[in-house]
């Protein structure tokens, strides 16, 4: 759902972005043992946070993708653990970000071309005659 989110976030911007993030959070909220909200906040922060990149030069940039699904990954899995910290729960920080965080944050940087390929199929059939180029 991360990927989808940030990459979504590059193609369509900041308003599409935190809607498939909140209601993509949702989804993880009710499939997971967390906190109620706790995904939807934290995927729909982390939107946001890489919509920023839809307004760089560089966002063309093959490379680009995969450096932003790194950093978001790192970002997101940081802000989950922080809000489950704050809700009572007890995390080795150290542990989790050397063996979940880190490696998910790799494997994401190499899933993002296939996802955002995908995705820039699907934006260009849905774009709005009003937004296209």
């Amino acid at each position: 759902m991360l990927l989808t989110v940030v990459s979504w976030s590059l193609l369509r911007g900041a308003r599409e972005a935190v809607i498939w993030g909140f209601l993509g959070g949702l989804a993880l909220d009710f499939l997971s043992g967390l906190p109620t909200g706790t995904c939807a906040f934290t995927l729909t922060v982390t939107a946001y946070l890489s919509s920023l990149g839809q307004l760089t030069i560089y966002r063309t940039s093959p490379l680009f993708a995969p450096g932003l699904a790194v950093g978001a990954s790192i970002v997101h899995d940081c802000l989950l653990m922080t809000v489950l910290s704050l809700a009572g729960y007890v995390l080795a920080w150290a542990d989790l970000l050397v063996r979940v965080a880190i490696p998910t944050a790799i494997l994401g940087a190499f899933l993002m071309p296939v996802v955002h390929r995908g995705l820039s199929w699907l934006h260009e059939r849905t774009l709005p005659a009003e937004m296209e180029l």
